[in-house]
Protein backbone atom coordinates (compact mmCIF):
# COMPACT_ATOMS: atom_id res chain seq x y z
CA UNK A 1 0.00 0.00 0.00
CA UNK A 2 2.83 2.43 0.77
CA UNK A 3 4.31 1.88 -2.68
CA UNK A 4 0.92 2.63 -4.25
CA UNK A 5 0.70 5.90 -2.36
CA UNK A 6 4.23 6.85 -3.37
CA UNK A 7 3.50 6.10 -7.03
CA UNK A 8 0.34 8.18 -6.90
CA UNK A 9 2.18 11.13 -5.33
CA UNK A 10 4.82 10.96 -8.09
CA UNK A 11 2.08 11.77 -10.59
CA UNK A 12 0.85 14.83 -8.71
CA UNK A 13 1.55 18.11 -10.43
CA UNK A 14 3.18 20.67 -8.18
CA UNK A 15 2.28 24.37 -8.16
CA UNK A 16 4.23 26.87 -6.10
CA UNK A 17 2.66 30.12 -4.84
CA UNK A 18 4.46 33.40 -5.54
CA UNK A 19 3.34 36.75 -4.21
CA UNK A 20 1.54 38.85 -3.35
CA UNK A 21 2.85 41.32 -5.92
CA UNK A 22 1.24 44.75 -5.77
CA UNK A 23 0.39 46.42 -9.05
CA UNK A 24 0.27 50.19 -9.38
CA UNK A 25 -2.65 52.04 -10.94
CA UNK A 26 -3.34 55.54 -12.19
CA UNK A 27 -5.98 58.02 -11.02
CA UNK A 28 -7.77 58.94 -14.23
CA UNK A 29 -11.01 60.66 -15.14
CA UNK A 30 -13.74 58.15 -14.39
CA UNK A 31 -11.72 56.29 -11.77
CA UNK A 32 -8.57 54.36 -11.08
CA UNK A 33 -7.10 52.23 -13.86
CA UNK A 34 -4.27 49.79 -14.44
CA UNK A 35 -2.57 51.04 -17.61
CA UNK A 36 -0.21 49.31 -20.04
CA UNK A 37 2.63 51.33 -18.44
CA UNK A 38 1.66 49.90 -15.04
CA UNK A 39 1.76 46.40 -16.52
CA UNK A 40 5.23 47.02 -18.00
CA UNK A 41 6.51 48.31 -14.63
CA UNK A 42 4.90 45.32 -12.91
CA UNK A 43 6.83 42.76 -14.99
CA UNK A 44 10.09 44.72 -15.23
CA UNK A 45 10.22 46.10 -11.69
CA UNK A 46 10.68 42.83 -9.83
CA UNK A 47 13.45 40.29 -10.43
CA UNK A 48 11.36 37.40 -9.05
CA UNK A 49 8.57 38.15 -11.53
CA UNK A 50 11.09 38.38 -14.37
CA UNK A 51 13.10 35.28 -13.52
CA UNK A 52 10.69 32.83 -11.90
CA UNK A 53 7.15 33.62 -12.98
CA UNK A 54 6.57 35.53 -16.19
CA UNK A 55 7.38 32.61 -18.53
CA UNK A 56 5.60 29.90 -16.50
CA UNK A 57 2.09 28.48 -16.67
CA UNK A 58 -0.47 28.03 -13.96
CA UNK A 59 -3.24 29.88 -12.16
CA UNK A 60 -3.31 33.42 -10.79
CA UNK A 61 -5.49 35.39 -8.42
CA UNK A 62 -6.16 39.12 -8.68
CA UNK A 63 -7.18 40.53 -5.33
CA UNK A 64 -7.43 43.57 -3.09
CA UNK A 65 -5.67 44.21 0.21
CA UNK A 66 -7.57 46.47 2.60
CA UNK A 67 -6.60 47.67 6.06
CA UNK A 68 -8.70 44.90 7.60
CA UNK A 69 -8.40 42.05 5.13
CA UNK A 70 -7.69 40.47 1.78
CA UNK A 71 -10.34 39.75 -0.85
CA UNK A 72 -9.89 37.64 -4.00
CA UNK A 73 -11.58 39.35 -6.95
CA UNK A 74 -10.71 37.21 -9.98
CA UNK A 75 -9.13 33.79 -10.63
CA UNK A 76 -7.58 33.03 -14.01
CA UNK A 77 -5.49 30.38 -15.72
CA UNK A 78 -2.87 30.36 -18.43
CA UNK A 79 -2.59 28.16 -21.50
CA UNK A 80 0.65 29.86 -22.51
CA UNK A 81 2.53 32.02 -20.00
CA UNK A 82 1.55 34.39 -17.22
CA UNK A 83 3.07 37.31 -19.13
CA UNK A 84 1.02 36.62 -22.27
CA UNK A 85 -2.30 35.94 -20.57
CA UNK A 86 -2.65 37.87 -17.29
CA UNK A 87 -2.99 41.28 -18.89
CA UNK A 88 -4.99 40.77 -22.06
CA UNK A 89 -7.38 43.62 -22.90
CA UNK A 90 -10.28 41.54 -21.60
CA UNK A 91 -8.54 40.87 -18.27
CA UNK A 92 -7.45 44.50 -17.84
CA UNK A 93 -11.10 45.51 -18.27
CA UNK A 94 -12.08 43.04 -15.54
CA UNK A 95 -9.38 44.27 -13.12
CA UNK A 96 -10.19 47.91 -13.82
CA UNK A 97 -13.89 47.26 -13.28
CA UNK A 98 -13.03 45.73 -9.91
CA UNK A 99 -10.78 48.57 -8.70
CA UNK A 100 -13.28 51.24 -9.77
CA UNK A 101 -15.89 49.64 -7.48
CA UNK A 102 -13.99 50.54 -4.31
CA UNK A 103 -14.03 54.02 -2.78
CA UNK A 104 -11.66 53.31 0.11
CA UNK A 105 -7.92 52.71 0.13
CA UNK A 106 -6.72 49.37 -1.13
CA UNK A 107 -3.80 47.77 -2.89
CA UNK A 108 -4.50 45.56 -5.89
CA UNK A 109 -2.22 42.53 -6.07
CA UNK A 110 -1.55 39.27 -7.86
CA UNK A 111 -0.64 35.85 -6.49
CA UNK A 112 0.66 33.26 -8.94
CA UNK A 113 0.51 29.48 -8.59
CA UNK A 114 3.22 28.44 -11.04
CA UNK A 115 3.64 24.87 -12.24
CA UNK A 116 6.92 23.39 -11.02
CA UNK A 117 8.35 21.25 -13.79
CA UNK A 118 9.58 17.82 -12.76
CA UNK A 119 11.76 15.64 -14.99
CA UNK A 120 9.66 13.29 -17.11
CA UNK A 121 6.43 15.10 -16.27
CA UNK A 122 4.38 17.44 -18.41
CA UNK A 123 1.50 19.70 -17.56
CA UNK A 124 -1.79 19.65 -19.43
CA UNK A 125 -4.45 22.32 -19.82
CA UNK A 126 -6.87 19.94 -18.07
CA UNK A 127 -4.83 19.96 -14.84
CA UNK A 128 -4.52 23.76 -14.89
CA UNK A 129 -8.27 24.08 -15.54
CA UNK A 130 -9.02 21.75 -12.60
CA UNK A 131 -6.85 23.86 -10.30
CA UNK A 132 -8.55 27.03 -11.57
CA UNK A 133 -12.00 25.53 -10.88
CA UNK A 134 -10.94 24.52 -7.39
CA UNK A 135 -9.60 28.02 -6.64
CA UNK A 136 -12.67 29.75 -8.10
CA UNK A 137 -14.84 27.75 -5.73
CA UNK A 138 -12.57 28.53 -2.75
CA UNK A 139 -12.46 32.23 -3.64
CA UNK A 140 -16.25 32.37 -4.03
CA UNK A 141 -16.57 31.03 -0.49
CA UNK A 142 -14.58 34.04 0.76
CA UNK A 143 -16.04 36.55 -1.71
CA UNK A 144 -19.52 35.85 -3.10
CA UNK A 145 -19.02 38.82 -5.48
CA UNK A 146 -16.08 37.18 -7.26
CA UNK A 147 -15.71 38.67 -10.75
CA UNK A 148 -15.67 35.31 -12.51
CA UNK A 149 -18.21 32.61 -11.92
CA UNK A 150 -17.26 30.26 -14.75
CA UNK A 151 -16.73 26.81 -13.27
CA UNK A 152 -18.46 27.88 -10.06
CA UNK A 153 -20.29 24.84 -8.83
CA UNK A 154 -23.98 25.60 -8.48
CA UNK A 155 -24.56 23.25 -5.58
CA UNK A 156 -25.00 23.60 -1.87
CA UNK A 157 -21.66 24.49 -0.33
CA UNK A 158 -20.34 23.15 2.95
CA UNK A 159 -18.07 24.01 5.85
CA UNK A 160 -16.21 21.58 8.08
CA UNK A 161 -16.61 22.98 11.59
CA UNK A 162 -14.01 22.97 14.38
CA UNK A 163 -10.99 23.31 12.07
CA UNK A 164 -10.43 26.92 13.15
CA UNK A 165 -10.17 30.03 11.00
CA UNK A 166 -12.43 31.01 8.11
CA UNK A 167 -16.07 30.13 8.58
CA UNK A 168 -15.07 27.38 11.02
CA UNK A 169 -14.36 30.32 13.39
CA UNK A 170 -12.35 30.19 16.56
CA UNK A 171 -9.63 27.86 17.66
CA UNK A 172 -9.65 24.31 16.29
CA UNK A 173 -10.89 21.55 18.57
CA UNK A 174 -8.85 18.45 19.37
CA UNK A 175 -10.89 16.54 16.76
CA UNK A 176 -10.49 19.38 14.27
CA UNK A 177 -6.70 19.35 14.73
CA UNK A 178 -6.63 15.59 14.20
CA UNK A 179 -8.76 15.85 11.05
CA UNK A 180 -6.53 18.62 9.63
CA UNK A 181 -3.42 16.53 10.31
CA UNK A 182 -5.02 13.41 8.82
CA UNK A 183 -6.06 15.25 5.64
CA UNK A 184 -2.82 17.25 5.43
CA UNK A 185 -4.63 20.63 5.50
Amino acid sequence: LQAGVRIMKDHLKSFKPYGPFNIEYENMPGGKRITRDNVQKFWNGNAELQNKIRSKRGVYVFGMKFANGIVPRYVGKTSNTFERECFTDRNLNIYNGEIIRYKRDYSPFFVFLAYQHKKGQRITDKVIRELETYLINLAAEKNPELANTRSLEDVDRFVIADLGGGRGKGAPTREGKFFKRMMNF
